[in-house]
């Protein structure tokens, strides 16, 4: 069986507009008192997609102010749906997101046997999945802490707004924050590159000047070597001069003699 709470399910692919409309309805179960009944006829919300998206925002207001004032939870790290688009085009992915707001105060509300008896009832896996959706929604409201510290709004367009800003901005924070550390690591990368070729350029130079050393030396040893080789080589010619006069000097004696 497909998950409740999936976008794959039957159930989240058979959503319409009468289904759309009758969303506001479902949390009256939980309180009467805090979920009235909505005076426009369903039948006639059905048919104006603006009516449907203006009994959303009345019913997200409420479900944000729920959690607030009755349940005492923060609601500033919950996801905010996109109310256009589930009255409009029947957005399965924020009808997801409206349903998991809805379970989440359901099974939170003084009336909530009935509903946990209900969802008990279920398939394990329908369970499975439904407890996922609760603490989906759980763990940001618990996460934030605390009471948001706001007045209550009575203006639908307003608070909506503002709710969708605050999700807008901590969305933008996010991706910024993700895009900082990505740039920060991108800067450790070039900074050990750099370092590492400071480091090469500096064992170059090294081997460089040693290397320099060397010829330097060679050429000294090598014109060293030059200098000996003309002076053995006078001395040679020396000697065979004094040779070549001794020969001539014993011959005259010869022939004297």
């Amino acid at each position: 069986m497909a998950p409740l709470c999936s976008k794959s399910s039957p159930w989240c692919q058979s959503l319409s507009s009468q289904e759309t409309v009758l969303a506001p309805d479902a949390p009256q179960s939980r309180d009467t008192e805090y979920f009235r009944q909505p005076t426009r006829p369903p039948a006639q919300l059905s048919d104006n997609w603006v009516l449907r998206f203006n009994a959303l925002k009345r019913l997200y207001r409420l479900l944000i102010q729920y959690f607030s004032d009755v349940l005492d939870q923060n609601t500033s790290a919950l996801e905010v749906p996109d109310l256009q688009s589930m009255a409009k085009d029947h957005s399965v992915k924020d009808t997801l997101i409206m349903c998991r707001l809805t379970i989440a105060i359901a099974v939170q509300c003084d009336n909530n046997k009935h509903i946990i008896d209900k969802i008990q009832s279920l398939s394990d896996t329908n369970q499975h999945y439904l407890m996922k959706a609760i603490e989906q929604v759980m763990a940001k409201v618990q996460a934030s802490g605390g009471t948001q510290g706001t007045s209550t709004m009575t203006d639908d367009d307003h608070y909506y707004y503002l709710q969708s800003e605050r999700s807008r901005i901590l969305a933008e924070k996010e991706t910024l924050e993700k895009v900082y550390q990505n740039l920060l690591e991108e800067h450790r990368t070039l900074q050990t590159n750099y370092d590492d070729s400071v480091s090469e350029k500096e064992d170059a130079l090294a081997r460089m000047r040693q290397t320099q050393r060397e010829v330097d030396d060679s050429k000294r040893h090598d014109k060293a070597d030059h200098v000996m080789r003309a002076e053995i080589d006078r001395l040679r010619a020396e000697l065979r001069a004094k040779t070549t006069l001794r020969l001539q000097r014993l011959n005259s004696i010869s022939r004297i003699m």
